[in-house]
């Protein structure tokens, strides 16, 4: 599949982590120019929703969690997760990129990455900056 996102962001729906996501990170990446593939304006209405988070995973050069323990309650988002670790796999290249939102020990897979620390607000725009560095084409 040819890649027409920067970014696809993997997050719990619902409660104060959605919201993060949708109304400070996305529209910060955006701003910045990163192409973000969203669920709730990317995904196709009445498509498969397993289908949609394949094509989501493969479609974006990056697939960036951001973890809480909320998104650590869904198998939806671990299986999100664990497809973009599979094709990183594959491609023997780095496809995840875990944003730690709130305090949250995920599976060994995910500990074993070097996350970027966005519990901090007073840090975002340091933060977003170096996101927006490695998601940038050529960036990394």
């Amino acid at each position: 599949m040819a890649l027409e996102h920067d970014a696809f962001v993997s997050y719990r729906h619902g409660g104060p982590g959605a919201t993060w996501v949708r109304t400070v990170l996305v529209p910060a990446l955006r701003a910045a120019g990163i192409r973000v593939c969203l669920d709730v304006d990317s995904f196709r209405l009445g498509a498969p929703l397993v289908l949609e988070m394949g094509r989501a995973v493969e479609t974006s050069r990056f697939t960036v969690v951001v973890l809480t323990p909320a998104y650590l309650d869904s198998g939806f988002t671990e299986f999100e997760s664990v497809l973009a670790e599979h094709l990183g796999l594959e491609e023997r290249d780095q496809r995840l990129v875990v944003v730690l939102r709130e305090a949250a020990r995920p599976r060994l897979s995910l500990r074993a990455r070097l996350w970027l620390d966005m519990t901090e607000d007073a840090t975002f725009a340091t933060d977003i900056a170096r996101l927006v560095d490695l998601l940038r084409p050529g960036g990394g």
